[in-house]
């Protein structure tokens, strides 16, 4: 567990922004994590957030023989503080990765209330927290990208918001979705579940009824903001040629 700081001990009076911060919001907490401590775990459903002053930071995503594979190291200081979390704002409740504290750091607590405030007044800390969100963006749409190279499947690019209704059971399935971001809830006469695109065969979801001509089983709903590749029943012919082991799996 973090230990609780004074927050007169990170000495913000000099910092034009985080000092008038922690004056406007007193319920924030100043938190220091010891070497190896989590700040953010994979798959968590959470909506903390935390501005990182002092420290390294690693990020990892888990990968399917049980280890962790590094993303990131970033670097924090007073200058350059870091965001961990902030996709918590934008609807996005479960983790897509860890975030590691490499050596001890310095944090700031937050709820997304909090954000509410920065946006309002502090147009630096403003300044990161665009700059990472696009960076977010950024990732996501290279990995559309990648789908694209990769098949000749012309996928469409599409963020769905929370709540979004991606498809209807009993539907016709003229498509098939990648989950790229994000999750989904499918619901359906068994009841409702939320999956992940490590939940789903390479990430799909309808691909049965997609290969099979069957009506949805179940509805799709966006659980929080997801990024999807969308391929039309039009590109199935591509889509088999590209994923021929895959769409075997339809047909038991």
């Amino acid at each position: 567990m973090p230990d609780l700081l004074d927050p007169a001990a990170l000495d913000l009076a000099s910092d034009a922004e985080l000092g008038p911060l922690l004056a406007a919001c007193p319920d924030i907490v100043a938190l220091r994590f010891r070497d190896g401590e989590l700040l953010v775990r994979e798959g968590e459903d959470s909506q903390d957030l935390f501005i990182v002053r002092k420290g390294s930071l690693v990020v990892e995503k888990a990968q399917p023989n049980g280890t962790h594979q590094p993303l990131a190291q970033l670097e924090c200081h007073p200058d350059n503080p870091v965001i961990v979390g902030e996709m918590a704002y934008f609807g996005a409740q479960h983790r897509t990765a860890t975030v590691r504290a490499v050596g001890a750091c310095q944090a700031l607590h937050l709820k997304p209330a909090h954000l509410d405030a920065i946006m309002a007044g502090f147009p630096g800390l403003t300044r990161i927290l665009c700059r990472q969100f696009t960076s977010r963006l950024k990732e996501a749409n290279e990995e559309l990208r990648d789908l694209r190279a990769r098949f000749d499947c012309a996928p469409e690019r599409r963020l769905a918001k929370p709540g979004e209704r991606l498809y209807e059971a009993g539907g016709e399935a003229r498509s098939v979705f990648q989950l790229a971001m994000g999750s989904v809830r499918l619901e359906g006469a068994s009841g409702s579940r939320v999956l992940r695109a490590e939940d789903l065969p390479s990430g799909f979801l309808g691909l049965r009824e997609y290969l099979l001509g069957l009506p949805y089983a179940e509805s799709a709903v966006a659980e929080d903001s997801c990024f999807l590749a969308v391929i039309s029943i039009d590109r199935r012919e591509a889509f088999l040629r590209s994923y021929p082991t895959l769409a075997l799996t339809a047909f038991h």
